[in-house]
């Protein structure tokens, strides 16, 4: 006759154990998951290969609108840019395919260009930079403001702080370029 056996294994996961079971999950899986190509990886729109091989996102100032029409005016995978997500261009590249250039841009903005750009502030069309964004980007009256931003053109402030953004208030009613970053 058999004997049957019980045998009992006791497993107690602590805090470093699930931790160390998570890290060489991750260890594993990390060379299956970078040597896909870009179709295997997930499907959706592509973005350009020019910001894959930076790290960096992608801005770049073009497709003139009035003010009613500036959210619609960028590039398929670009939407339009809040200040604050261009605020410090030396962390973008800038897309000279698709942006603005002048004589002298190399692979940056021009400054020669102004552009709307989104504030975060409540709908409103104020003759003020900050606050003007032509009633949240839907009118193109006259005397309604949006902002607009440019870079400087003139470093001899005696100051020696270029301040990196320039704003005014422009009238709804005219077109003007627009600041666009790549989506996320």
């Amino acid at each position: 006759m058999s004997e049957e056996r019980e045998i009992v294994i006791e497993i107690q996961l602590t805090r470093w154990v699930v931790g160390a079971i998570v890290i060489a999950a991750v260890v594993v899986a990390l060379p299956a998951i970078m040597a896909m190509s870009d179709g295997d990886a997930v499907a959706g729109p592509k973005t350009s290969t020019v910001s894959r091989a930076t790290g960096m996102r992608q801005f770049y100032l073009g497709g003139a609108a009035a003010g009613s029409t500036a959210t619609t005016a960028c590039a398929a995978g670009y939407h339009m840019a809040s200040l604050w997500e261009i605020a410090d261009p030396s962390n973008l590249r800038y897309n000279t395919g698709l942006g603005y250039t002048s004589d002298d841009s190399g692979d940056g903005p021009p400054t020669t260009t102004w552009g709307w750009v989104r504030t975060g502030y409540v709908s409103s069309d104020a003759n003020t930079p900050g606050k003007a964004n032509c009633l949240g980007w839907t009118s193109h009256g006259i005397n309604r403001y949006g902002t607009t931003a440019g870079l400087p053109m003139t470093w001899n402030s005696g100051v020696q702080d270029l301040g990196i953004w320039n704003l005014e208030a422009g009238d709804c009613s005219q077109a003007h370029a627009v600041w666009c970053i790549e989506d996320l």
